[in-house]
């Protein structure tokens, strides 16, 4: 298999304004040999159109993220197909919500969250824990990010029966700085620092603000770029790395685990 990546190599405040200084990197491998340690995987929105998932896994991705919600305002009209199908073509799939703790409290954000997506969020062997997108600056009700960001996870936990252990995806110069050793979610970390998806890792910058391990290289999730080209979606996509192999994934990183 061989995916091309264009990989910008600043990442601002929002993964879809990206300062486009970028590099042509060409990715040889599979997910899995010998030399790999990190497992492929997509993120996708509405603003990728209707995507094929089926070739998305013949293409080599494993997992996959899908929007579902913005603050309480906005329900992406791709999601409920995208978790469906991305499902039954055999990816492992994950919701995440755009959050604006700027404008809500985080227990009204779970909430509108979880009334939208919910319903495809259970423990069938199939789905990653969800995501709160940590983007946008300012937090209304709680006194600080971490608490604001942990209170999201806890009020999405206390929805379900089913165990879960939810993931915050942030900057790791912009966001992730914003955190402290108390934030209890998993980190997705965002860095396009031209590494290799498959043997990279995302803390070649501001590894000080890793809020799990400070100095460290933490992490579960790694947003590699928003370029990625790959056949069932038109045009460029995020691009992602898990740290660890799909059976570590459904052992350790689906709902119900």
């Amino acid at each position: 298999m061989k995916i091309v990546l264009s990989l910008a190599s600043v990442f601002s405040k929002s993964k879809k304004h990206v300062a486009l200084s970028a590099v042509a990197l060409t990715v040889v491998g599979l997910a899995g040999s010998a030399q790999a340690n990190n497992l492929f995987g997509i993120d996708v929105s509405n603003n990728n159109g209707s995507v094929n998932w089926s070739s998305v896994h013949a293409n080599g991705a494993e997992f996959a993220f899908c929007k579902a919600t913005e603050g309480n305002y906005f329900q992406d009209g791709t999601y409920n197909a995208n978790m469906s199908n991305g499902k039954n073509a055999g990816l492992k799939m994950g919701a995440y919500d755009f959050g604006r703790p700027d404008q809500n409290c985080a227990s009204t954000e779970a909430n509108y969250f979880w009334s939208f997506a919910g319903g495809k969020i259970s423990a069938d062997g199939k789905t990653i824990f969800p995501v709160i997108d940590f983007e946008v600056f300012g937090h209304a009700c709680q006194p600080s990010y971490t608490d604001w960001i942990n209170a999201w996870g806890g009020y999405v936990q206390g929805k379900t029966s089913a165990a879960m252990h939810p993931i915050v995806y942030a900057s790791a110069c912009s966001g992730m700085c914003d955190l402290t050793t108390s934030c209890t979610l998993e980190a997705w970390v965002a860095i396009y620092n031209g590494q290799n998806l498959y043997t990279g890792h995302p803390w070649t910058s501001c590894a000080s603000c890793n809020f799990k391990q400070p100095g460290g290289q933490y992490w579960v999730w790694w947003q590699v770029t928003s370029s990625g080209s790959i056949g069932g979606v038109s045009g460029s996509c995020d691009f992602d790395a898990y740290f660890s192999t799909l059976s570590h994934m459904v052992a350790n990183d689906l709902v119900g685990d």
